[in-house]
């Protein structure tokens, strides 16, 4: 694996120990946020492994197709699912997609589900030559 790969894969690391403390802290927006930012590090992380050029975006389900992978439905579901959630959480006049009312349990599935996502990113990581 790549130097900067690793570096990627290491900032995705950090970024899903935050969303756990915040998660664990009771700040779900935020652990909503950092589980957005561990997906789509993962998948830069691919791009730079893949030899291809970082794009300067968020949208995880662009980063997904550039990385070209035969992903599951389940992911691109879930990827759907947390997009929307990257602009309102971080910009007060950003247009409201999502209702920022979150209870506990809607951060605790998307964290969940943001695990299960890296395990099958960390496996697909692995197989890149």
């Amino acid at each position: 694996m790549k130097k900067i790969t690793k570096k990627w894969v290491k900032f995705a690391k950090d970024d899903l120990k935050n969303a756990k403390i915040l998660l664990k802290n009771k700040r779900y927006l935020g652990a909503i946020y950092y589980s957005h930012q561990t997906i789509e590090k993962f998948l830069k992380a691919i791009l730079v492994e893949k030899k291809k050029k970082v794009p300067k975006t968020h949208d995880l389900l662009d980063l997904l197709k550039q990385t070209e992978l035969p992903y599951p439905r389940e992911t691109l579901e879930f990827l759907q699912e947390l997009n929307p959630y990257y602009n309102p959480i971080r910009y007060p006049d950003a247009p409201e997609v999502v209702s920022l009312k979150l209870r506990r349990q809607k951060a605790e599935k998307i964290l969940k589900l943001t695990q299960e996502t890296i395990k099958w990113l960390k496996f697909q990581l692995n197989q890149v030559k």
